[in-house]
């Protein structure tokens, strides 16, 4: 009996083994987590802010300041400073990347003189470059240097940055005052200021407001940038006369400063036009008196007068 017993229980254990290894392992789950590569989004610049980079490539941008040239006034830049602060202010990229350059914090109020700051940077911004939309970012043309210079002409992306197309010979300073055409009182008749030389006898105005003869001592002639924009002022008699922003008129103002309704030599101001103006500029300056002529028939005063 003890043989059989022996084998049943080998029997019963070879069973047991053979249904343990017969049952199915337990499958192991693997965790795998793809991790995806992203290349982050190259940076963008404002309007604002690419100008910026162009004048820090730049650094030796040529511009006329309207507050300064031809003629300045005590105290008109503080004053448009603050006059000018609130539509300024309106145009948020700008401002903003006015705020960021000079390192000044977004707040309620600014002082006098933190609006004269960011006032001259917003004259820079509008007046010392042209940007203008195209393709794949803008297109840019400034002035480099004062007098013999150059121009620049190029694009740049959004992303800043800057491709030279052109570049080209200049002769960069402000212009002086009056369109070609202008026609300046003589004894002789109306004379084209361009037509004018030393020496040349022209009306113009002694200290107690007579009307007098004058000999030219001087005379100047300017080029006017690509950028450059001369003034129309039309008055209600139908005088009408073109200068640029900064000629001064019989009583210190500045023909830029004009608006319609003001006066002007006896006339009421109907409209002022700005446009692009090619060509040159020109003025003289009449001896025997204190800078006055007769252009087109209005007074103004020269430049060149001191």
């Amino acid at each position: 009996m003890r043989p059989k017993v022996i084998a049943m229980l080998s029997i019963i254990v070879l069973t047991l083994i053979l249904s343990v290894s017969c049952k199915s392992s337990p499958t192991t789950i693997v965790s795998t987590t793809t991790t995806t590569s992203t290349t982050p989004l190259p940076t963008t610049y404002t309007l604002s802010e690419l100008k910026y980079k162009l004048f820090a490539a730049y650094p030796d941008y040529f511009w006329c300041d309207p507050d300064f040239y031809p003629v300045g006034r005590p105290g008109i830049e503080q004053q448009n400073a603050i006059d000018q602060f609130a539509t300024i202010r309106a145009n948020q990229e700008e401002f903003s990347a006015i705020l960021n350059h000079l390192n000044l914090p977004n707040k309620d109020d600014y002082t006098n003189d933190e609006k004269l700051q960011i006032y001259r940077e917003h004259k820079i911004l509008n007046d010392a470059v042209q940007v203008m939309p195209a393709v794949s970012g803008y297109t840019f043309t400034i002035r480099i240097g004062q007098n013999q210079g150059k121009t620049y002409q190029g694009t740049i992306s959004t992303a800043g940055i800057i491709k030279v197309t052109s570049e080209t010979t200049s002769f960069n300073t402000c212009p002086i005052c009056l369109a070609d055409g202008t026609l300046i009182d003589s004894p002789e008749g109306p004379i084209p200021v361009e037509e004018l030389h030393k020496g040349n006898v022209i009306y113009t105005v002694d200290n107690t407001g007579k009307k007098i003869t004058g000999v030219i001592s001087a005379t100047v002639s300017v080029p006017a940038p690509s950028l450059f924009k001369i003034i129309t002022i039309v008055l209600s008699d139908g005088r009408s006369v073109s200068a640029s922003p900064g000629h001064p008129t019989r009583d210190s103002r500045t023909i830029g400063e004009l608006k319609a309704g003001d006066t002007l030599d006896g006339g009421i101001v109907i409209s002022v036009i700005s446009e692009h103006y090619t060509g040159s500029t020109y003025d003289v300056l009449p001896d025997g008196g204190i800078g006055l002529y007769w252009a087109n028939g209005i007074l103004l005063k020269s430049t060149l007068a001191r």
